[in-house]
């Protein structure tokens, strides 16, 4: 029987360097389940244009959360990919500080930003070790990487040290109690990339993310998306109301806000 990624996986020697390697081959966002999303050049307007028309079309649940952030306040973003989210946030007002593990990752996500005089910094960091001083930011913002990263706690923990006093952790991890983990183990389909396993994919229960968020004084969480687009009609013909009980009952995505 073909092998999935574990829910639980501990960290080992050289697991963050493979990590970086994964991403740099796979960069989020450009494909779905081996489908690309854009034929145009990495990086160009409308390479942007169709990541950003296809990402939020399937992740409805996005705008919203991204808008609930005031504008004029420093956000700091975790693992910002190409730079999609932090492209939105810079024009909402925000001003944006993102990291990425890969070199990829953000020298794209940099040469939009100057190309079109958003106000946002990218620099490459492990968010297990983030390069800034304790109680930088008004917020930080991290959708689908932690659960990635070699010590997903060491990230929480991080995100925590450079959020002001008052400040919130606007995180995603996956939910373990979902329907898309329980249809993936049925097919034995890989997370990420059909055909190649991702060195970490840790999915959690909600009382596992309130242990782990306990030290903020305030947790909110609920889960949301309970498929996207990789489940071709069943996504495009779910009603909007049967689609929002299905993702509160078995949705793929934690959505946490947490508050320092």
């Amino acid at each position: 029987m073909r092998p999935i990624e574990p829910a639980k996986q501990g960290a080992t020697a050289g697991l963050t360097g493979r990590i970086a390697d994964f991403w740099t081959r796979n960069v989020n966002a450009e494909r779905i389940m081996g489908r690309a999303v854009s034929a145009c050049e990495r990086g160009s307007d409308g390479y942007f244009r169709d990541l950003e028309e296809q990402r939020y079309r399937s992740h409805r649940h996005l705008p919203s959360w991204i808008a609930s952030m005031r504008p004029g306040a420093g956000v700091l973003e975790v693992g910002c990919g190409v730079g999609v989210e932090s492209a939105a946030m810079a024009r909402q007002g925000l001003k944006v500080t993102a990291v990425d593990l890969t070199i990829v990752g953000v020298a794209t996500a940099n040469r939009r930003a100057r190309r079109q005089h958003l106000d946002s910094r990218y620099a490459c960091a492990d968010a297990e070790h983030l390069p800034f001083a304790d109680r930088s930011f008004d917020y930080v913002y991290s959708f689908g990487v932690m659960h990635h990263a070699a010590d997903t706690q060491a990230c929480v923990d991080e995100a925590f040290r450079v959020l002001k006093e008052g400040g919130e952790a606007l995180i995603m991890l996956y939910h373990r109690h979902s329907l898309n983990e329980l249809m993936h183990r049925l097919l034995r389909v890989p997370f990420e990339e059909r055909d190649e396993l991702c060195p970490v994919v840790r999915r959690f229960t909600k009382a596992e993310v309130r242990s782990m968020f306990a030290r903020f004084r305030a947790v909110e969480l609920h889960s949301d998306f309970v498929y996207g687009e990789g489940y071709g009609a069943l996504f495009r013909w779910t009603p909007d109301f049967l689609y929002r009980l299905l993702s509160r009952w078995a949705g793929w995505h934690l959505m946490i806000r947490a508050r320092r």
